[in-house]
């Protein structure tokens, strides 16, 4: 993990819609190929995925003038936007931006539909980007941490370490925490939330004594692909001092025999932590983690 942490633009905008219920507004936003019937874009069509399914991807595009005078050309900028993430009853949806001619590198926008006190609802969008070419960020931008890990697995095949990592409730098997269990949600599905916990010693400031307190986490999955062997998820609700953590996880094949984990993550400065120390935990407990799947998918095959 040898990344420094990387300046993003990160912001958020809301917009209350008196007089139309939650539902109604999210009948429309969630219509996820027809954004151009609200956003002012020329065009906008599905090109890949099942509609209303993570992996949906659709084509934007929009014609512009650009420069003056006899210098004046007509362009068309395009973006092709894919759901990470969409969940119905929340009335919310998570897209990336997987290709474009306008200046992005990364964007991650996140829509949801929230209702209001009386007659109405709102659309809160809030979006994490890399800074775009040709763009400025109105909002001051904020430091995020970002990183990541890669730990091989020689003599493992990947199907095997997936098929250990994707049961995303039972964690606690190969991760050094004490507890992991479903929340809520269907398991193998976006929208799945598991409880984490592990019991800790703190030292009590001004007195030669210790305390036991339960360090807890609650993490949503935000996409899955059993194709690609990946998934990402985010931190919900903790009381570790993570305002935000989303992180991806792949298992990727190596040349010969065995594969790799790559575990990428970016969040917010953490309470109580140092980037190289977040760094430090989350290598080691990779690492560990990479042992006792090997050991376990060793076991199995002599069996």
């Amino acid at each position: 993990m040898e990344e420094e942490s990387k300046s993003k633009w990160e912001g958020k905008a809301m917009v209350e819609v008196v007089g139309t219920g939650a539902e109604v507004a999210w009948a429309v936003l969630e219509d996820f190929c027809n954004i151009h019937k609200w956003i002012s874009l020329d065009t906008c069509y599905q090109v890949d995925g099942i509609l209303g399914q993570p992996g949906l991807i659709r084509y934007c595009a929009s014609t512009v003038e650009e420069g003056v005078g006899a210098e004046k050309t007509t362009t068309i900028k395009w973006a092709k936007e894919k759901i990470l993430a969409i969940d119905p009853v929340q009335r919310c949806l998570t897209y990336e931006v997987v290709e474009n001619n306008m200046g992005f590198k990364s964007y991650v926008a996140t829509l949801k539909v929230l209702p209001i006190e009386g007659d109405g609802c709102k659309i809160e969008w809030g979006f994490v980007s890399d800074p775009v070419e040709g763009w400025s960020c109105q909002e001051e931008s904020k430091p995020k941490w970002e990183g990541k890990s890669v730990t091989e697995l020689p003599g493992t095949d990947a199907e095997q370490v997936w098929t250990a990592l994707e049961d995303f409730c039972n964690l606690h098997k190969w991760w050094p925490i004490e507890t992991c269990y479903q929340l809520e949600g269907v398991p193998g599905q976006p929208g799945l939330i598991r409880y984490c916990a592990s019991t800790v010693e703190e030292a009590v400031v001004g007195a030669q004594k210790t305390t036991t307190t339960i360090k807890w986490t609650k993490e949503k999955l935000l996409a899955i692909d059993p194709v690609q062997r990946c998934l990402s998820y985010e931190i919900v609700e903790n009381n570790m001092g993570f305002k935000s953590y989303v992180a991806t996880l792949k298992v990727l094949p190596m040349n010969g025999d065995g594969c790799k984990i790559d575990w990428g993550f970016v969040c917010d400065p953490v309470e109580g932590w140092s980037f190289q120390d977040l760094k430090l935990y989350l290598e080691s407990s990779l690492q560990s983690m990479a042992k006792k799947i090997q050991l376990a998918c060793s076991s199995t095959s002599t069996h």
